[in-house]
């Protein structure tokens, strides 16, 4: 996977050398099936150039260029002056000179030799190769000096002089470094081997012509006339020494600039960020970020990772890009909270080098983010996962252990690509961006502000923003959503909703959701209300304003009127091998593997349309009055994932969705989308009143703004945002009290959507504005806090699913499991305050939806008061605050809340019920009851009570009518008097 070379594998004399093995193989097709094998030649051919054993061959004969370098300098320093003939200076070195010189040097050409034949016989143009440059450089370097050591002829200095140019063949290694990414050492190596064979060459020239001095005085002189220096102690003094340091001077005019000039292009690219090497300690641990996101998105997850929320946080950040820092990533750097713990690298996460330059076989985890703003999503996410996964390899290799990876994707299918390339046992978590948009857009549709509170529950720390007045002020509330050890036996017995209720009532601490294990396998749960807890380790996730005490949350103090119960279910606890990510990865998996199969068989927790009333498209929007109903502005790719949190059977009533769009709705979205009831298309701008008035906005529930794929629209996110600013505009204008909800490309842009005129944008930040304080506003960083979250706690995905889909995340075959132990996953609502909760405290509000409706209340939803311009969510409010008739409450509850309603008193029945006890539901392949049916079944009850009334003014008429006839009358006095005298006798007797 990770290639240790450049992504230009070949030069492009290899390439056409390749070229011509293909054109050669596929012109004797024919001749090969014939034979019915290929040709060795090809074979080979092949083998060398994809194994790199050919490389390291000419490695190999490089470094005996070399060798042969150093003997001619050793062989040279023997030679006589005034004489070209080859005699050692002295008889007794005879043996010793032909050992140590001749034989290495007679191995050397051995070599070259076999190289040069092998090359020939792999040569696809025999010919061509022959008479190139490089073998006419082999044949001048080569013969003559072997035939002159094996005695075909005398040797001599001019001969031996050849020997020299073997040197020149040193070039053949930048091949081998330009396909290993070494662009800088070949430069500098092609520059110092150019003006070392000038030195060596017009040396070896000088000492055969001018035969005055040895060889290392005319070395010298040949290094101080290219540093133009020129002593004049050492100069040449024929015509031929002269003559050759004029082409001497001519070449390095030539060459060196060149090669220089080159060079230093290359080192100005290379920032200073591009030979950075981080060297870990073993005291912290650090972690690798890829991925190609905005800088603002790197800014969101560091800003979060170093939150002082999380501790004394001593783990570094690596992140690692293929391009240096730009302006703005600079400046981010350079912050004096993370200046000290995030180190920038440039270089290529499939780049082995550039991996261990970053030690990423050290790693903790890798950190995968998205581009929101990319272009081509697909692209991104198939190059982000091979990124990740090569890294994997990479890490594996080198120290036989998986890493764990976070990684951001940008569309749902990437994220069953990359669960279906890992095996079993992995710890990675994948985090889709557009399908947790949609279905935070969605939700926002039931719940108000929803957008605002979930980074409010997980970023673990962000402020609320509330409206007092004109001017916005700032609430002391920090969110804290972390995993506590409850193991404490004071909880034995009790029920999770009597332990969140008595540990709010103590600490003001909101005990939500709750790690469970059974038959080895650890599963979360969101206010699994009715579950016992046994005498074992529990894990629970709180809600607090800051790091809570766990020590106080043992200790806990319950009445004495609260009963235990130690009926266990008999269930196996024992811990399993594989750890929690672990176990979250298969479950996602599980639930992938479920929802591909949804065409066949539908998931029991969404609403569907009868197979026999399924249309080919969605329903047109005709003269039909809509209320309380969703307007859908805009088309995007997965569109069925806005749809299934607002199609969930958890909803007791489903509303009307309109989507409003200008162009027609391409044919893979209506088949994704028209399997849901009630959804309608109506063809129109959101821009035109007229079409927004066609779409009855003014009594619409909300709407949403989907923004236009990137590739649609211009790359710059100002103009992007243009269409959003003015369809806000229109529908405010229309229906000043709708709730919109929208997706901002740019957050500068945020300003545009201000109805007010206060600056506190300008003023603060756009977290003060009021469209994003009131929830109207998505903004794609968030999901970098939510990777971030889940990086310190690999169960937050699963409760962030759990309270959007509610039961729609359950695997199917732990069901009947988690009914036997009481388990529940819940779902997030917003519901009306009941007449009976008007003017009370939140705290008691709390022990009251805790203990009898089995809900857990998490913040309010304060709607429009005198005194200020927005509603505004209060998450985890203090004890003693007033709650008024416009409240409205956000709750954890496995089902929706007006099921919940507490049963009537015998003998009384309840409001609006039916005189023929109909349900006030019904189950069908569409859902339960809308307001639609609901209206038909009143109308039918109303009817048949009209009926009844009728009925009974009849019997009674007819009745009267039968007093009136004098006959009837007479027969009931004498029937009296009978009686009468038969009870007198009776009497007497």
């Amino acid at each position: 996977m990770i290639y240790d070379g450049k992504q230009s594998v070949f030069s492009h004399q290899d390439q056409y050398a390749l070229i011509r093995l293909v054109n050669t193989e596929d012109e004797s097709s024919a001749k090969k099936h014939e034979e019915g094998k290929t040709s060795f030649a090809l074979r080979l051919a092949k083998y060398l150039s994809t194994s790199g054993i050919g490389d390291w061959l000419d490695f190999v004969n490089v470094t005996l260029c070399f060798a042969i370098a150093i003997i001619h300098l050793v062989d040279v320093s023997f030679w006589q002056p005034n004489t070209y003939d080859v005699v050692p200076q002295a008889d007794y070195l005879l043996v010793s000179y032909f050992i140590r010189v001749k034989i290495p040097e007679l191995i050397c050409y051995v070599y070259f030799l076999l190289d040069f034949a092998v090359n020939f016989y792999l040569a696809e143009n025999k010919l061509f190769f022959t008479f190139q440059t490089s073998s006419i450089i082999e044949y001048v370097s080569v013969f003559p000096t072997l035939f002159a050591l094996i005695g075909i002829y005398s040797p001599s200095k001019p001969i031996y002089l050849t020997r020299i140019l073997r040197f020149l063949l040193c070039y053949r290694l930048d091949r081998f470094l330009q396909r290993r990414s070494m662009e800088v050492f070949r430069l500098l190596y092609k520059l110092i081997i150019t003006i070392t064979s000038i030195i060596l060459i017009n040396s070896t020239v000088l000492l055969v012509v001018e035969q005055k001095y040895q060889i290392l005085e005319y070395i010298y002189f040949m290094v101080v006339t290219i540093a133009t220096v020129g002593f004049g102690d050492v100069y040449p003094t024929t015509i031929y020494g002269r003559f050759s340091i004029i082409v001497a001077i001519l070449v390095i005019a030539i060459v060196i600039p060149t090669q220089v000039q080159e060079l230093t292009r290359v080192l100005t690219l290379r920032s200073k960020f591009a030979r950075i090497v981080y060297e870990n300690n073993n005291e912290n641990q650090h972690i690798l970020l890829l991925g190609t996101p905005q800088v603002e998105g790197f800014k969101t997850f560091l800003t979060e990772l170093y939150h002082s929320d999380h501790g004394l946080n001593e783990i570094n950040s690596v992140i690692l890009q293929p391009y240096p820092p730009n302006e703005e990533m600079s400046i981010l750097l350079r912050n004096p909270q993370i200046q000290n713990k995030v180190v920038y690298l440039e270089g290529h996460p499939l780049q082995k080098k550039d991996l261990k330059r970053s030690n990423a076989q050290d790693c903790k985890c890798i950190i995968v983010l998205a581009n929101k703003k990319s272009s081509s999503p697909k692209r991104d996410d198939y190059r982000n996962i091979i990124h990740a996964i090569a890294v994997k390899q990479y890490v594996k290799k080198q120290r036989q252990k998986n890493v764990r990876v976070c990684l951001q994707v940008l569309q749902p299918s990437s994220k069953e690509l990359y669960y279906n390339s890992l095996g079993g046992g992995d710890t990675d978590q994948v985090i889709c961006v557009d399908e947790l948009k949609l279905y935070l857009l969605a939700k926002t549709c039931l719940c108000l502000e929803l957008i605002l509170q979930y980074p409010s529950q997980f970023n673990l720390r962000s402020p609320i923003m509330i409206f007092l007045h004109i001017n916005l002020k700032r609430v002391g509330l920090t969110i804290i959503c972390v995993g506590l050890p409850l193991d404490s036996s004071n909880f034995v017995g009790l029920t999770f909703g009597q332990i969140s209720q008595a540990i709010y009532s103590h600490l003001q601490i909101i005990l939500f959701a709750l790690e469970v294990t059974l038959e080895g396998e650890t599963r979360v749960f969101v206010n699994p209300a009715e579950y016992l807890f046994e005498d074992y380790l529990h894990y629970g996730y709180v809600i607090a304003t800051e790091m809570p005490d766990i020590e106080k949350i043992q200790q806990t103090i319950f009445p004495d009127y609260v009963v235990r119960n130690f009926s266990f279910p008999n269930i196996s606890r024992h811990q399993n091998a594989k750890n929690a990510l672990q176990l979250e990865t298969e479950q996602l998996k599980d639930l992938l593997s479920e929802q591909n199969q949804e065409n066949k068989n539908k998931h029991p927790s969404f609403y569907y349309v009868k197979p026999s009333t399924l249309s080919l498209g969605l329903a047109k929007v005709g003269d039909e009055k809509f209320e309380k109903h969703f307007i859908v502005c805009g088309v995007v790719p997965d569109m069925k994932y806005l749809m299934m949190p607002l199609r969930a059977r958890s909803l007791k009533t489903i509303q009307p969705i309109i989507i409003l769009n200008q162009d027609p709705i391409p044919t893979e979205i209506q088949i994704q989308i028209n399997v849901f009831p009630k959804i309608y298309y109506l063809q129109g701008s959101p821009l035109k009143w007229i079409d927004l008035e066609r779409a009855c906005v003014g009594k619409a529930a909300a709407l949403v703004i989907l923004q236009k794929p990137t590739d649609q629209e211009d790359s710059i996110s100002s103009i992007v945002d243009a269409d959003t600013i003015f369809i806000y505009k229109t529908a405010k204008h229309l229906n000043p009290n709708i709730n919109i909800i929208t997706e901002l490309a740019s957050i500068s842009t945020i300003s545009f959507l201000q109805l007010s005129r206060n600056n506190n944008v300008q003023k603060y930040d756009w977290s003060v504005s009021e469209p994003f304080a009131s929830g109207e506003i998505y903004i794609s960083t968030m999901l970098d806090t939510l990777i971030c979250q889940a990086y310190y706690n690999p169960f937050i995905t699963s409760i962030f699913d759990q309270m959007i889909l509610g039961n729609a995340s359950t695997n199917k075959k732990n069901k009947i499991l988690y009914q036997q132990c009481k388990l529940q996953q819940s779902n997030l609502f917003l519901m009306d305050l009941h007449p009976k909760h008007y003017d009370v405290t939140f705290g008691q509000l709390f022990e009251s939806l805790c203990l009898e409706y089995k809900m857990i209340p998490i913040g309010l939803y304060r709607a429009e008061q005198k005194d200020s311009i927005k509603p505004y969510v209060f998450l985890n409010p203090p004890k003693d605050v007033k709650l008024n008739n416009r409240d409205r409450v956000y709750v954890l509850s496995g089902k929706q809340p007006k099921e919940h309603e507490p049963q009537a008193e015998q003998g009384k029945p309840q409001k609006n019920q039916s005189i023929f006890g109909l349900k006030s539901k019904l189950q069908g392949d569409e859902g339960r009851v809308d307001f639609e049916y609901a209206k038909e079944l009143w109308r039918f009850s109303n009817g048949l009570a009209d009926l009844k009334k009728q009925l009974s003014e009849i019997n009674t008429t007819m009745f009267n009518q039968g007093l009136i006839n004098k006959e009837f009358i007479q027969k009931i006095r004498q029937n009296l008097k009978s009686e009468l005298s038969n009870m007198n006798t009776t009497n007497i007797q």
